[in-house]
């Protein structure tokens, strides 16, 4: 049996959706789905199998679309573009919070109650859970489906995702609040029900994380490979990126792609070290020169002091393969390009583009064999990382891969 356990994370939670498409893609069915806050909104839509419209949901998601409240101006305050209308808007909907003792969120139940079919639900053959806090009786719940009284379904959904800024409606009398307050992703109401096998995708929302109770499970978990932004933050922009990076986040982990915030198809290491040995020595002096590193024999140069500086400044660990740090400094250079991040890369397509964005710096004149005194002459002065980024494109304009990389 495989199990997904989806954590909360409030607007963050468009990432599940994206890391589910790829495993859906590949092939995958998941047995039993658990969540926590937002993570338990969308594994009820996943586990009663409307995937594809829980999907659809988040494209067309925004603040607007679940609190009473204008989305232009809410970009406007999140772009910190306040002028007296903003602040107009704004105090007059503080006031109608502090009036209902909270953010009014009959908006979310009503979309709730158009996508969430009780029956359908409770009739699938997937597992399903959800976390949420008693305040009135100071305890946790940590519930399956078959817990839940029948017709309460939505009403328990509602309570796992209560954070304290909202208006929070009693259930027969109980006050509830957000589950992510004792267990913001539980994989252990998985673990009770026999999985060994469970997929955590994480939001890293803030929350409390309880220890797993069975530490022969394997879990594996997907991490977002940068910020999802805040919790309340429902930018249709920043929701179809993390769509995206959810999607290939988790084909990283399928398809074990390689980097670390672009996404490459792997190749044999070995490839790459025959790679980094056919740059040749004029290349690795230059660097040397940029670097002000001593003298030595190049290929030792290379391998024994030009790469370890790379990885130092790029943050890698001492366990890092050439094929890591090459890709890190690919990556380096071509996020100040600004290349697409957001789709799968060969590694050679990815050198073509970062050759052709400035083509004039890695032009080398037939009658000069230094690539540096040119390219110095065409770059803006940039303090931070000069070094780092001059010695990239010395090697990334010298790198040549193997066919096939």
């Amino acid at each position: 049996m495989l199990g997904l356990a989806l954590e909360g994370g409030g607007a963050k939670g468009a990432y599940h959706m994206g890391v589910v498409k790829a495993y859906f893609e590949e092939g995958y069915y998941f047995d039993g789905i658990v969540g926590t806050s937002i993570g338990a909104l969308n594994g009820a839509i996943i586990a009663q199998g409307d995937f594809e419209i829980g999907y659809q949901w988040w494209q067309q998601m925004d603040n607007s679309f679940l609190f009473d409240i204008e989305q232009a101006q809410i970009q406007k305050i999140l772009n910190r573009k306040i002028d007296k209308a903003v602040l107009s808007y704004l105090f007059s909907k503080i006031s109608d919070i502090i009036e209902n003792r909270g953010l009014d969120t009959k908006k979310i139940r009503e979309t709730l109650d158009a996508i969430i079919v009780e029956d359908k639900l409770r009739q699938s053959e997937i597992d399903f859970g959800l976390v949420t806090v008693s305040v009135s009786d100071f305890k946790p719940l940590e519930l399956y489906k078959e817990d839940i009284p029948y017709g309460k379904l939505v009403s328990y959904l509602m309570a796992s995702a209560n954070l304290p800024l909202f208006k929070i409606e009693p259930m027969e009398g109980k006050f509830y609040i957000d589950g992510g307050f004792y267990d913001n992703c539980p994989i252990n109401l998985l673990i009770r029900k026999g999985y060994k096998e469970i997929i955590a995708v994480r939001t890293l929302g803030i929350g409390l994380k309880r220890k797993l109770e069975d530490l022969n499970v394997n879990v594996i978990n997907i991490i977002p490979s940068e910020d999802l932004g805040r919790i309340l933050n429902f930018d249709q922009n920043l929701i179809q990126t993390n769509l995206k990076r959810g999607y290939l986040d988790a084909m990283r982990v399928i398809k074990g792609l390689r980097g670390r915030k672009y996404y490459f198809l792997p190749v044999d290491d070995e490839m790459i070290y025959h790679s980094l040995l056919s740059i040749p020595e004029e290349a690795i002096y230059e660097i040397k020169k940029i670097m002000h590193l001593p003298d030595m024999e190049a290929k030792r140069l290379l391998f024994e002091k030009i790469l370890p500086v790379f990885s130092r400044k790029l943050g890698f660990s001492s366990a890092a393969s050439h094929q890591d740090i090459l890709l890190g400094i690919l990556e380096f250079y071509a996020e100040e390009l600004g290349v697409e991040k957001y789709r799968i890369w060969d590694i050679e397509s990815f050198l073509k583009v970062l050759r052709t964005k400035y083509k004039a710096e890695f032009a080398i004149s037939s009658s000069s064999n230094s690539y540096i005194s040119k390219a110095s002459r065409l770059l803006p002065e940039i303090t931070k990382n000069n070094a780092l980024r001059e010695s990239a494109k010395v090697m990334i304009n010298y790198l040549n891969l193997p066919k096939g990389a």
